[in-house]
């Protein structure tokens, strides 16, 4: 009885693994346009925030804005959130609104005019309730919009005050 020895498999994964690789880096490198190999998703959700007619304030930036009253903060958090802190004279637009009617929330918020300049915040970078009622509001024909994406834990950074229960 003749039996062939064989290696075990292992190696052999191992080396067409890095082979695979190898060969990935080498087709990456020489693309025209390379892919990332690391992505900030905070930086591509602000392009595309700003492709979509839609400006991005920095916490500085909303702190300047607020402080010369050029904008009418939006805090697009739920009802009890904003109940808790908010940007001093903000107004509550929660992104839940756009499930339920945001029409009807904002004619709630009385003298809202669509060429008014609004800033619209949320939670922080992870959040994208800001983004999303900007959006909406943009679809109504609001025309002065900006979101704030560190919203209002950047806005605090920045020295920004708060106020609420």
């Amino acid at each position: 009885m003749n039996v062939t020895s064989r290696l075990p498999w292992w190696p052999e994964i191992i080396i067409l693994t890095g082979l695979s690789i190898m060969l990935a880096w080498v087709v990456n490198v020489t693309r025209p346009e390379p892919l990332s190999w690391y992505a900030d998703f905070t930086v591509k959700r602000a392009e595309e925030t700003v492709k979509k007619g839609i400006a991005v304030l920095s916490p500085a930036e909303a702190l300047t804005a607020w402080t010369a009253k050029e904008r009418l903060f939006v805090d697009a958090r739920d009802p009890d959130e904003f109940a808790m802190e908010h940007i001093p004279g903000a107004v509550n637009i929660p992104a839940e609104a756009l499930l339920t009617g945001l029409d009807a929330a904002v004619a709630a918020v009385p003298g809202l005019a669509k060429d008014r300049p609004l800033a619209v915040y949320c939670s922080n970078l992870a959040c994208s309730k800001s983004r999303e009622v900007a959006e909406g509001l943009k679809d109504m024909g609001f025309t002065a919009l900006a979101v704030v994406p560190d919203g209002l834990e950047g806005w605090k950074a920045a020295g920004g005050t708060v106020e609420g229960q």
